[in-house]
């Protein structure tokens, strides 16, 4: 027999035919883009919010000129700017409007590589942050806005934090505050800033105040809902050998509980492969209970969740971890028995707002009748397992 996996994607975000649309949120993100406004797009990890916007600026049908690109891995203000003016000159080349300011930054710059939606810039005495504002201003003249998805920008902030300093951080928060509010600048030039870790308490952290963010306009993406994950379900098993009946969907669905596509995806690749291993196409209920098994041994998937806590909140992680581990051990915390453990960390005064602005603004918990509880099953079985209360 000739196997068809499932068309799924774990490593990366979804693109093509393994993206399933989510038409409401790229509809709320467009119009809050048309109308000139700064987005911070927030999201939990693996619920998909990179792949939103990597198939948006892809296939933008405004005129407007869009990149996206994870910059994780710019650690200065000089390497933030050096790649909003990399970006900028991308994007305006795949609309093709990039002749007339080229040969003025041939002579500012030095090209090392160019290629299709790719290009390497490189001087080091340019100041790339004068550079970009310059650049902005240069775009008034072409009446071209410019549309950047950056995904991962508090890890950025973070170590621009880390590395240089309060100042350096509170210097890049003004100057995207500048770039937002500039009038002349609000038709050339839009951010779209992805994040999984709370920007505003990073900013809080940096700055000791978050106003400094409180302009950009906020969407959130949530999980599926349960007509939207089992569309989902149905695209993932399109043509695939492996065969589920409408009753083991529903049970499959159930055990997962919160419909991230990350986890949904995880479960049937590990069902798929349980069914392969057997040359057996029709899946079971004791299939994906084996299966569930599995994946919560499986650590790789679930330790980003952990090593983030201990990472941005050093100082509030034995508060943070033992209120994860007593309502993964109990299913459910009330508010006192939260209080009762801030306690315990003497964390008197900030315990409530810890637990709004992280827990529950990343996606760990949430308040349901006045108890709080794990939004996945998944991550509650595998922090119990990880972090047991003896």
């Amino acid at each position: 027999m000739e196997w068809k996996r499932p068309n799924t994607i774990t490593g990366s975000a979804a693109e093509g035919s393994k993206y399933f649309r989510r038409e409401d949120i790229e509809d709320r993100l467009w119009n809050e883009i048309d109308k000139n406004n700064h987005v911070l797009f927030l999201a939990p990890r693996r619920v998909g919010k990179s792949s939103i916007v990597k198939h948006m600026a892809k296939n933008n049908v405004h005129s407007f000129a869009c990149l996206y690109e994870d910059i994780e891995s710019d650690s200065s203000i000089q390497d933030f700017y050096r790649r909003l003016c990399r970006m900028t000159y991308v994007a305006l080349s795949v609309v093709g409007k990039n002749k007339s300011l080229l040969s003025k930054w041939l002579k500012k710059w030095r090209i090392t590589s160019i290629g299709k939606e790719k290009i390497t810039i490189e001087k080091n005495d340019l100041d790339y942050r004068k550079e970009f504002f310059d650049l902005l201003r240069d775009l008034q003249v072409q009446r071209q806005k410019i549309v950047l998805f950056l995904d991962e920008f508090p890890d950025v902030l973070w170590k621009i934090y880390k590395r240089h300093g309060n100042d350096d951080a509170e210097i890049l928060l003004n100057d995207l505050r500048t770039l937002r509010q500039t009038k002349a600048f609000k038709d050339v030039f839009v951010m779209v800033l992805l994040g999984s870790v709370g920007l505003s308490h990073i900013v809080k952290k940096v700055t000791g105040r978050a106003d400094k963010v409180n302009d950009l306009h906020k969407e959130y993406l949530y999980a599926l809902k349960p007509t939207q994950a089992m569309a989902f379900l149905d695209y993932l098993m399109k043509d695939a050998t492996m065969q589920i009946d409408d009753e083991t969907k529903k049970y499959l669905l159930d055990k997962i509980g919160h419909f991230i596509p990350y986890y949904i995806q995880l479960t049937i690749e590990e069902c798929d492969d349980l069914l392969f291993e057997e040359q057996r196409p029709e899946l079971t209920k004791p299939d994906i209970d084996k299966a569930y098994k599995i994946l919560l041994k499986k650590h790789q998937y679930f330790e980003d969740w952990d090593s983030r806590l201990s990472k941005y909140f050093p100082h509030k992680y034995a508060y943070l971890s033992e209120v994860l581990s007593v309502c993964a051990a109990n299913n459910k915390l009330t508010i006192q028995e939260i209080y009762n453990i801030a306690l315990s960390h003497k964390n008197e005064t900030e315990w409530k707002a810890d637990l709004d602005d992280i827990l529950i603004a990343d996606g760990y918990i949430s308040d349901e009748d006045d108890q709080y509880q794990f939004n996945s099953p998944f991550l509650k079985d595998w922090w119990k397992s990880r972090h047991p209360i003896i």
